[in-house]
């Protein structure tokens, strides 16, 4: 439009015009504009648009000025002195340029006032420079218009910049409307995802714990199954309509009553109740089902909705019934051992004391000075029989023990007295193995019975004795407390299966691979008669040996 406009002043002034005239001026018009473009098209390249922005600021007022200038020398050339008509029509069509670089120019007012300086400095100067009262008329109307044009590119520069600002700030609401609709979108998606995987979780761990739920919502008076929930109780998922009536209808009829309390019991006082019955299952065995109800009430008392869970346990009460069926064969089982180790430590004893009285027999003085080898093998029956003596006693104590028919007869007994009884009774296996026990003065007294507490004493030192390496030195002392006597064997050298932490001996089966003999009978008697007496046995590590810490209550045994 510039380049019409630039077209339409040169046919106007065609007469007052040169060629050359008419060239540079068109020339320094298009030399700006094509700058001016140039610098605009650069300009909104740039990925900061606030970088170097005065080198911008005075690229754009240079480029406004060489466009501007183009226009001004038009002006000087088509000046026509004492032609008031000509000029009138020069301010005129200048006025109007300048007007519409007010619509152009005015979002960047250095580029307004420097093409608006360089267009109308050279005719206004030609004016001043006539000096007749039309071009001095000329001139301040100009001034005028100069002066209201820049009035008015200030404020449509405002505008301008205001409008940008709301264009700007639109763009940024949505933009933000746009990131905020596909987050919403993202999030619904995600909230959707995980509702489907729990879901499908809470239906699978429902499917493998066989358990299903129900709730009913009082407000809508609606029922609702989980899909686990029909299958419990023989249908499909989503056969028939979810409803009490129907749920009880699969009950067996021997248990719908109960249930049916269950359920009104658990609406009317809003606690937990739980309920076991059956449900016929077609072609089936009854499934036994655990229901646990439950009612959900607002702040008035009424209620919101009422719950519950379905459990299958036939599994485990068919389990439960088959343990105690085997717990009862079990202790049938037991009594019929106990009362056969009874009838047979009373049955092998009666001929056994018949076999140990001839056995002494052939021991005494008139019958060894006789015959040598008889005494001997006299002496090695009473042994034997001996032996086997104390197994059956050892058998009637575990048959005892078991059956629950144990008892002991607690005295008061002095601990020195107790101990020297067992030492004397060991002295054969302490010589036969080698090894050397020392016995600390003892004092105090527990209460125990007497015959049980030689018996814990002399297995005691008959498995330390039996278990040390030749030589070994064994020390038994004692110590008491207010609470318990406590009797301390300790071993020089570590004895096999009982150095350690402390921690109690092992049992009968624990010794059994590696003692297979009587002594870990015995063993398994001592511990229990440790027990029967209120006391505890214990070993522990010791200087690179072992120390055996028993400890007897001074007061009535538990």
């Amino acid at each position: 439009m510039a380049f019409l406009f630039m077209a339409g002043l040169f046919a106007a002034f065609w007469n007052s015009l040169q060629i050359w005239q008419m060239a540079l001026t068109f020339g320094l018009n298009l030399a700006g504009t094509l700058w001016f473009d140039h610098l605009r098209r650069g300009f909104a390249a740039r990925p900061d648009p606030f970088a170097a922005a005065r080198s911008w600021t005075n690229r754009f007022a240079l480029a406004s000025a060489v466009t501007g200038a183009g226009w001004g020398l038009l002006g000087w050339f088509s000046f026509v002195p004492n032609d008031f008509e000509s000029q009138i029509t020069l301010g005129f069509a200048l006025c109007g340029l300048i007007t519409l670089s007010v619509l152009t120019r005015s979002v960047h007012l250095p580029s307004y006032y420097t093409f608006m300086i360089t267009t109308l400095a050279p005719p206004l100067i030609r004016c001043l420079v006539e000096s007749s009262a039309g071009a001095l008329t000329i001139a301040f109307c100009g001034l005028v218009f100069a002066i209201f044009t820049s009035i008015w590119s200030h404020n449509a520069h405002d505008k301008e910049l205001r409008s940008a600002a709301l264009r700007l700030r639109n763009a940024e609401l949505l933009q933000e409307i746009d990131q905020a609709r596909k987050m919403a979108e993202a999030a619904r998606d995600v909230a959707e995802e995980n509702y489907r995987r729990t879901l499908d979780s809470l239906q699978n761990a429902q499917r493998i714990g066989n358990v299903g739920n129900w709730d009913w919502d009082a407000q809508r008076d609606t029922t609702f199954w989980s899909d686990q929930f029909y299958r419990l109780i023989g249908l499909a998922p989503g056969s028939i309509q979810a409803s009490t009536e129907a749920f009880l209808a699969r009950v067996h009829p021997e248990d719908r009553d109960r249930l049916s309390d269950s359920i009104r019991a658990a609406r009317d006082d809003s606690t937990q109740t739980t309920a076991e019955f059956r449900v016929a299952i077609p072609g089936g065995e009854p499934r036994i089902l655990l229901a646990v109800n439950e009612t959900v009430r607002d702040s008035d008392g009424e209620i919101l909705r009422v719950a519950g869970t379905l459990r299958d346990v036939t599994r485990q009460r068919n389990y439960e019934n088959a343990l105690i069926k085997a717990k009862s064969e079990a202790e049938r089982a037991s009594l019929a051992k106990t009362n056969f180790l009874g009838n047979l430590s009373h049955e092998l004893r009666t001929p056994l004391n018949a076999v140990i009285g001839f056995a002494e027999i052939l021991t005494l003085p008139q019958l060894r000075a006789g015959s040598a080898k008889a005494a001997e093998y006299g002496a090695l029956i009473l042994k034997s029989s001996r032996h086997l003596l104390a197994l059956i006693d050892d058998l009637l104590d575990i048959a005892q023990i078991e059956a629950g028919h144990f008892a002991l007869r607690p005295e008061q007994l002095d601990v020195s007295t107790a101990i020297a009884a067992a030492v004397t009774q060991v002295q054969p296996v302490l010589q036969q193995s080698g090894c050397q026990l020392a016995v600390s003065d003892t004092h105090g007294s527990v209460v125990a019975d007497r015959r049980r507490l030689q018996q814990i004493l002399v297995t005691l030192l008959e498995e330390a004795i039996q278990l040390s390496p030749a030589g070994n030195r064994l020390a038994l002392t004692t110590a008491a407390d207010n609470a318990a006597m406590r009797i301390t064997l300790t071993s020089q050298a570590a004895l096999p299966a009982i150095t350690g932490e402390a921690r109690p001996l092992h049992s009968f089966e624990q010794r059994a691979p590696y003692h297979a003999s009587d002594l870990a009978l015995r063993l398994a008697i001592m511990q229990e008669l440790v027990r029967h007496h209120g006391g505890s046995l214990q070993s522990e590590a010791a200087a690179g040996g072992t120390a055996i810490h028993l400890r007897l209550p001074v007061a009535s045994p538990v």
